[in-house]
C-alpha cells in the first residue's frame, strides 16, 4: 500500500518520527496527511502560512499519528495541500471512532435503545442519549458537522441539550439528531413514532393536571364538611338523586365507587365527580331500552301467528314506555290511549308472546311484569274515539305531532292542567284486570322509547 512507503525527511531534511500504528484508523489519517504534504512539497512552516491560523507544531502533531487532531485542523491541513477534504474528513471520523483509548469502541458495543418502549418525554431523552453512546458518543461538534453535511440544522448546544434530557422541539430537530448519530432512514420511523407518543402523553398529563384542579374546586363547592370534602351521607344522597344505589362505602370524590343502577339493576363503578358533573351513565340502560324496543317491534309482526287480529291492532295502537329491570323483575309499561285498546290488552293473552320476544333479545333471567298505563277524564266522556290519541300526542307520548289548531291547543292546555290537579289530589286511575298490573299517572309524566304507530 502506497501510504506505507512514505517515510523520510521533511522539506528541510529533518526526519519525522515513525507513525506508531500505520494500519489503525488514526494511523491511516496520519499517513494520508503526510502523503499530502510531501506531494505538495511543503514544509510545516509553509503549510502553516497557507492555513493562516494553524501553527507548524499543531500541523506536525496532526500528522504524527500519536493523537487525534481536531477536525478543523485536519481539514485545514488538507485544503492547504490541495487534498480531497471529504476523504480526509471520512478518515478523521473513522479515527475518532477507534480513538480515545478505546472508550469510543467500548461505547459502540453498548446495547442500542428500544424506541418502541418509550412512553413519555423522560424516556425519550434517556433513549436518545443511549443512542448517542451506542453510536460511539460522537462529539457535539462532530454531530453538528454530520447534520450539516446531510442538509440538517443541529447546533452543538442543541445536541448537548438533547443528550442531557431535553426533548427535540420538532421532528426536523429529531431527524437532525438521528442523522448526527448515523441512524439510517429506515430506522428513523420508530423514533418518530416514539417522539409523537411522548408528546401526546405530555398533552394528556397537562390536561389531567388541569382536570384535577377543576375537580378539587368543584368538590369544594359541593362539600358539606369543614375540610372541603363530601361526607358519606351527602355522597349517597347525590348518588340516589342521579339514579344509583351505593354497593360499597364512599371513599373520596375521585375514587371509583361500586354502584347499582336503580333502573336496570346493573352493577358498575363510577366516580362521584362524574355524578356531580352529570357524566355518569349506566352502560346497560340504553341496551335494555333498545332490546325492549326490538322485542316490541318483533311482537307487532306476530311471528307465531297466535295473536288475534284485534290484539295485534290494539298493540299497534299502544306505545311501549321505558322499561325498568330491578333485580329479576322486568317492568314493561305500555301506554294505552283509548278504552277499546285497554279492553283488548287487559286479557293478557299476548304476554307470553311478548315474553318470548324479550327473552330472544335480553340474555339474562327475568320475571316479566307488564303495566298498562292509562288515565281517563271520567268527568267528561270523550265525544269521539280519537280524543285520547290526541291527548297522548299533546303529552309527548307518541312521535307524531299534535293538532295545531287553536281549539286543539286550548284542549291540550286544559288536559295538562287537569293532569297536574289530578296528581296533587292523588286521584286513582282505572285498574286493568288480568295478569297485567296497571299503573296510574298523567300521560305527560312518561316519555316513550318508541312509537308503534296506529
Amino acid at each position: 500500500m502506497h501510504w506505507l512507503l512514505i517515510e523520510g525527511n521533511d522539506a528541510v531534511g529533518r526526519p519525522e518520527k515513525p507513525i506508531p500504528d500505520p494500519v489503525s484508523p488514526l494511523g491511516r489519517l496520519a499517513v494520508s496527511l503526510r502523503n499530502g504534504r510531501r506531494g505538495a512539497g511543503l514544509s510545516y512552516v509553509q503549510l502553516s502560512e497557507r492555513t493562516r491560523s494553524v501553527s507548524p507544531g499543531t500541523l506536525q502533531r496532526a500528522a504524527s499519528g500519536a493523537a487525534l487532531p481536531k477536525l478543523e485542523v485536519a481539514q485545514a491541513f488538507a485544503r492547504a495541500c490541495g487534498m480531497d477534504v471529504a476523504e480526509v474528513t471520512r478518515l478523521w471520523h473513522a479515527a475518532y471512532q477507534g480513538s480515545l483509548g478505546g472508550r469510543a469502541a467500548s461505547r459502540t458495543n453498548a446495547p442500542e435503545p428500544r424506541p418502541d418502549l418509550v412512553k413519555d418525554l423522560p424516556d425519550l431523552g434517556a433513549a436518545l442519549e443511549k443512542l448517542r453512546q451506542s453510536k460511539g458518543a460522537p462529539s457535539f461538534r462532530m454531530m453538528q458537522y454530520r447534520a450539516r453535511n446531510a442538509g440538517k440544522e443541529l447546533s452543538r448546544s442543541t445536541a448537548y441539550r438533547i443528550s442531557h434530557g431535553a426533548t427535540p422541539t420538532s421532528t426536523d430537530c429529531l431527524e437532525a439528531f438521528l442523522v448526527a448519530c448515523e441512524v439510517t432512514p429506515r430506522e428513523r420511523t420508530v423514533w418518530f413514532d416514539a417522539w409523537l407518543r411522548a408528546q401526546r402523553q405530555a398533552v394528556r398529563a397537562h390536561q389531567d393536571a388541569d382536570g384535577r384542579e377543576d375537580v378539587r374546586q368543584i368538590e369544594s363547592v359541593v362539600a358539606d364538611t369543614g375540610r372541603g370534602r363530601v361526607s358519606q351521607e351527602t355522597a349517597v344522597r347525590m348518588l340516589r338523586r342521579a339514579g344509583f344505589n351505593a354497593r360499597e362505602r364512599y371513599r373520596h370524590f375521585e375514587a371509583p365507587w361500586t354502584v347499582e343502577c336503580m333502573q336496570c339493576a346493573a352493577t358498575f363503578r363510577i366516580r362521584l365527580s362524574d355524578v356531580v358533573l352529570v357524566r355518569a351513565t349506566c352502560p346497560d340502560c340504553p341496551k335494555l331500552t333498545e332490546h325492549v324496543r326490538e322485542a316490541w317491534a318483533e311482537l307487532l309482526t306476530n311471528p307465531s301467528g297466535l295473536l288475534s287480529r284485534q290484539v295485534v291492532r290494539a298493540l299497534r295502537a299502544a306505545t311501549v314506555l321505558p322499561a325498568r329491570l330491578q333485580r329479576d323483575h322486568l317492568d314493561v309499561p305500555v301506554f294505552v290511549a283509548d278504552r277499546t285498546t285497554l279492553r283488548y290488552l287487559q286479557s293478557g293473552t299476548w304476554h307470553p308472546a311478548l315474553e318470548g320476544a324479550l327473552r330472544r333479545h335480553i340474555r339474562r333471567s327475568f320475571i316479566l311484569d307488564v303495566l298498562l298505563v292509562h288515565d281517563y277524564d271520567t268527568m267528561s266522556a270523550p265525544r269521539n274515539g280519537h280524543r285520547h290519541r290526541r291527548l297522548a300526542k299533546a303529552a309527548g307520548l307518541v312521535d307524531s305531532p299534535p293538532d295545531t289548531t287553536p281549539a286543539a291547543q286550548e284542549q291540550q292546555s286544559r288536559v295538562k292542567s287537569s293532569a297536574r290537579n289530578q296528581s296533587r289530589a292523588g286521584r286513582e286511575t282505572a285498574a286493568a284486570s288480568g295478569t297485567a298490573r296497571t299503573t296510574a299517572g298523567s300521560p305527560g309524566s312518561w316519555k316513550p322509547t318508541s312509537n308503534s304507530g296506529a
